[in-house]
């Protein structure tokens, strides 16, 4: 018989843990657990397993172990939960150096998934792009398309960004509200919940243009420090075709400019007195 585990909400560590600890207690191997995210059962199969399945104590993992899935429930590959289980079991059956073998095709999986939450993670906290409400005083809101369930992961951050304006993030999964004092976190939205381009969006295009130095281009840097995709939430890189296009006539006209004298002036030595 395959018991069901569904980890609600699927990216939440503490959820995850509790099936994973009665599974383990209750001595059921990985292949006895189906981690169906959608399945509608409440524990472990259609309802808990009774105290007397309890057949041994609560497994010894390392805190590494529980940093990377920390991570990796916030992925979206739906297999995360029956890797994160599978793991446990073989450090917890006799391999308790098994993170050390990065070669291990399981430890390998996990690694890569958590490197792809970290840096998504790392891409919201670059990318988010807030907009004004309008007819409300210092409010925001902001639309974005991460790639992995990091909402709750992340908000924490823009709370101690901005703690002194009202904001909104909304993504198609999650979305997260901060109205000065708490941090509400519920359903996800549509793009249309945020409000469209307002005028600061188009003084941070004149900045951008401005600071943009043709001389420095690199499209490939570019293109990994900010990957296309996230491109169309970016009001800067509406500006991008024009000054991309335009690099190299303005270099040039750099390097045929004339040397200008330095305008700064130099403070003098204080006279003695």
């Amino acid at each position: 018989m395959s018991w069901q585990a569904r980890v609600d909400p699927p990216w939440s560590l503490s959820s995850w843990r509790a099936l994973a600890r009665h599974g383990w207690c209750a001595g059921i191997a990985p292949e006895g657990i189906d981690w169906d995210v959608q399945a509608q059962a409440g524990l472990l199969g259609t309802r808990a397993l009774p105290d007397a399945a309890v057949v041994r104590d609560a497994p010894a993992v390392p805190s590494r172990f529980l940093a990377l899935a920390e991570c990796v429930v916030c992925h979206r590959d739906a297999a995360r939960h029956a890797l994160l289980y599978r793991v446990l079991w073989r450090i917890a059956s006799g391999e308790p150096g098994l993170l050390e073998r990065a070669v291990d095709r399981d430890v390998h999986a996990l690694q890569r998934m958590a490197q792809d939450v970290r840096r998504d993670t790392h891409k919201m906290k670059a990318f988010v792009r807030f907009r004004a409400i309008p007819g409300a005083d210092d409010a925001f809101a902001a639309w974005f398309e991460p790639g992995h369930l990091i909402v709750d992961r992340v908000a924490p951050f823009f709370v101690r960004r901005f703690t002194g304006m009202r904001w909104s993030i909304v993504t198609p999964d999650r979305s997260a509200c901060w109205d000065g004092e708490a941090l509400w976190l519920g359903p996800g939205g549509q793009r249309d919940d945020v409000p469209p381009e307002d005028a600061g969006e188009a003084l941070w295009r004149t900045y951008y243009a401005n600071i943009f130095n043709p001389a420095r281009l690199n499209l490939r840097m570019m293109r990994q420090e900010m990957p296309q995709k996230y491109w169309h939430l970016l009001p800067e890189t509406h500006a991008l075709p024009v000054l991309l296009r335009t690099a190299g006539e303005r270099v040039q006209a750099m390097a045929e400019r004339e040397a200008q004298p330095v305008r700064r002036r130099i403070p003098g030595r204080p006279p003695q007195r």
